[in-house]
């Protein structure tokens, strides 16, 4: 009975029969504002670069951000995922497709920057982009592509061939 009371007097904690406690976890997110990037689907990488550029153009170190879609390609949000330092940042995949599940997104885009000026994918933007890939199938979350913008260049996944995504003659 005790354990009871304690449990309503602590709110986000069970008390379990073998005496340990747990916490009650409750995720919630909220929106932190609204920008408006255009209008219509995002439907090829020059889209994709011209809404990104204004966070990622112009920064000193790699960043590497998400954008959760809708069925039809428009975009629900956009976050920055992580932050790196001048040739390299860590991306954990749990944490992006965190994004996209509290997005409700049928699919994710995928942009990084390369300070240097280079769009050329490392071996480890090819890494990374086939984790990605897979995590998404197994989450029903589809990875439409994987861009790195560099400057007024950039390189597109699936435009070179290293990413494919198709949904009925639809491109992006």
């Amino acid at each position: 009975m005790e354990s009871r009371e304690q449990n309503k007097a602590f709110g986000d904690v069970i008390h379990t029969e073998s005496g340990q406690w747990i916490s009650i976890i409750q995720i919630q997110m909220k929106k932190a504002g609204k920008s408006l990037y255009g209008s219509g689907a995002l439907t090829n990488p020059d889209m994709v670069r011209n809404m990104v550029y204004p966070v990622l153009g112009a920064a000193d170190r790699e960043k590497f951000a998400v954008i959760s879609l809708d069925i039809k390609l428009y975009p629900i949000a956009f976050e920055v995922t992580a932050i790196g330092g001048i040739n390299h940042c860590a991306i954990d995949i749990p944490n992006l497709f965190k994004h996209a599940i509290l997005s409700n997104a049928a699919h994710i885009l995928c942009i990084h920057n390369h300070p240097s000026g280079d769009p050329s994918p490392s071996k480890e933007d090819l890494l990374v982009t086939m984790r990605m890939k897979q995590a998404g199938n197994l989450l029903g979350i589809s990875l439409v592509d994987h861009i790195i913008i560099a400057g007024d260049s950039y390189y597109s996944f699936k435009e070179q061939g290293k990413l494919e995504w198709n949904r009925e003659g639809e491109a992006a």
